[in-house]
This record gives C-alpha cells, sequence and structure tokens, in this order.
C-alpha cells in the first residue's frame, strides 16, 4: 500500500528539506527549472515514508523490493498492461536508485539481489552502486521519452550531479541531526 504523506509548505520537515537543498545546490545550481522542486516533492517529501520505497507491486499485490523484478513489472513486453505503466515503474526505479545512491550510499554494500543481473545485463566485477547509477540514468532516459519532459532527461544526463546534491542535503541533514533523518536511517539500517 503506497502511502502518501501530505507535508504542508509551512511544514518544519519541508523547509529542513528547502535548507537542504539550498545547500546542495548553492555552488552547483540545476540547469533544468524545476529540478529542485522535484527532487524535494518526488524523491525527499515522497520517501519520507519507508513504504513508499517498495510502492512497485506485481498482479497480485505483492511489493518488489528488486529492481530487476521492478523492470521486469515496468516492461510493456513483459508484466506491464500499458505505457503509463513503464512510464510509472521507471521513474520510480530513477527516484529510488538516485535517492539510495545520495542519501544512504552505504545501505547498497549490504544489499544482495538481482540488482546485478539489471534488465537481463551482468556486468561483472563492479557494484552495485554503479549498477544504480547505470540503472537510474536508463530509467529517467525512458520516462523521458514516455512523457516528452525535459526534466527527466536532466535527470537522466546529469544523474551522477544530482547524487552529489543529494550527498551534500544528507551532509547538511546529519550536521542538523534531523530526527526524521535519523529515524530513516534506522528504517533503512545504516548509521550513515
Amino acid at each position: 500500500m503506497v502511502r502518501r504523506l501530505e507535508i504542508s509548505e509551512d511544514h518544519p520537515l519541508r523547509k529542513l528539506f528547502r535548507g537542504a537543498l539550498d545547500f546542495g545546490f548553492k555552488e552547483n545550481p540545476p540547469n533544468q527549472t524545476g529540478v529542485g522542486e522535484y527532487i524535494e516533492e518526488q524523491i525527499l517529501c515522497e520517501f519520507i515514508h519507508a513504504d513508499n520505497f517498495y510502492k512497485i507491486e506485481e498482479a497480485g499485490g505483492k511489493s518488489l523490493e528488486d529492481i530487476a523484478d521492478m523492470l521486469a513489472e515496468g516492461d510493456i513486453r513483459l508484466n506491464a498492461q500499458s505505457f503509463s505503466r513503464e512510464f510509472e515503474v521507471h521513474k520510480h526505479i530513477g527516484d529510488y536508485t538516485l535517492f539510495m545512491l545520495g542519501m544512504f550510499p552505504s545501505a547498497l554494500s549490504s544489499k544482495k539481489g538481482k540488482e546485478f543481473i539489471l534488465g537481463g545485463i551482468v556486468v561483472p566485477g563492479s557494484s552495485l552502486s554503479e549498477h544504480y547509477v547505470l540503472q537510474g540514468q536508463r530509467s529517467y532516459r525512458l520516462a523521458s521519452e514516455f512523457s516528452d519532459s525535459e526534466l527527466f532527461l536532466d535527470l537522466s544526463s546529469n544523474f551522477i550531479f544530482y547524487r552529489n546534491v543529494l550527498e551534500l542535503v544528507r551532509i547538511f541533514l546529519e550536521s542538523a541531526r534531523s530526527r526524521e533523518y535519523l529515524k530513516a536511517q534506522q528504517i533503512i539500517g545504516t548509521d550513515d
């Protein structure tokens, strides 16, 4: 079940996210208009609730935790029933990989699973983080094709830049000792 936690514009958590993003973008502002707002709303505010990490479900209602399973669910040739479903899944994969790489990178070092297969292609000798970067870029590029959105194309082309911005957001939140961030660390099981 996907929980949508509405966070009002004047909520302290949203103000904290804005301050953190301002810190992240201070020296390197985004090229594309709306990226900062997208990251705030669709990534930081969306993943504040842990259930949204695995909001992609198979036909039977089981949440998918593996990127390879999400890819199968989001492929019109396999499980997706429509192109809008394919867009939804690829958008989520892009958002999820960007969030994990920027906010909780050490959680990937202990993660095991089918992620190493990434769409049927095995990349020997690379790390799970490298796979997440490649798949995040690919998924945002596909989302841009389905939505004809320059924003997703920018997220794909500048994926590593936005991962670095989220790393600065993480540093800002850690230095602020945000209770919400510390709680998220406990849920994910990392002590970054």
